[in-house]
């Protein structure tokens, strides 16, 4: 960068590394919906990998998946199962299907993404976007390691479409009463989570 300014001399052509202060780097994510590049970049440095699950059908989402673990362990981080995972997908919830449809509906209809295309209900068969009570979250949610094999990291959109402030409060209600609870005793029982940055630190 070059800088200039009152209270030192200037800087020209000035590059800075900033250093973590406990030695141990923070973890990186790189994150994806449709670009392989980042899938291969992702793997090349051993880093993790984060596909934002959410518009294409499973099939594309586990390409990406496979692409990134192949690339991984060709660089010599580990096995292809070692991979780091990350996952998006995006949530409405009521405490029916039937209510949790009728509420969502106009706001997907009207979306700038999904309106005017395939319905509601083909959206929910053909993607990972998943509207309906608690439990089919948790269920949607589970079969994920069915299509895509192991993972360390889910993410839930739940405040988009233009839903208005109070029900995505209410969103996160139900998410952190009835989802996260099930589905974090689930994964615990699987594989090991993805590092944290305190993890790393242990390890160092």
């Amino acid at each position: 960068m070059d800088w200039e300014g009152k209270h030192r001399t200037p800087l020209q052509s000035f590059t800075s590394t900033p250093r973590p202060l406990d030695g141990v780097p923070p973890f990186v994510w790189h994150g994806s919906i449709r670009s392989p590049e980042i899938a291969v970049q992702a793997g090349f440095y051993g880093d993790g990998f984060f596909h934002n699950n959410i518009f294409w059908p499973k099939e594309h989402t586990r390409r990406m998946i496979e692409l990134y673990r192949g690339q991984f362990e060709h660089y010599g981080h580990g096995s292809a199962d070692q991979a780091i995972v990350g996952l998006g997908g995006q949530t409405f919830m009521r405490r029916t299907s039937q209510d949790a449809i009728k509420e969502f509906r106009p706001y997907f209809d009207q979306s700038p993404v999904y309106g005017g295309g395939p319905s509601l209900e083909q959206t929910m068969r053909e993607t990972p976007i998943s509207v309906g009570s608690p439990q089919q979250i948790i269920d949607r949610t589970l079969r994920f390691r069915e299509d895509f094999g192991d993972y360390q990291r889910q993410l839930f959109n739940v405040d988009g479409m233009g839903l208005p402030q109070k029900v995505v409060l209410e969103q996160l209600d139900i998410m952190g009463e009835d989802v996260l609870p099930v589905l974090r005793k689930e994964f615990e029982s699987m594989k090991p989570k993805a590092p944290t940055h305190e993890t790393l630190k242990v390890a160092s």
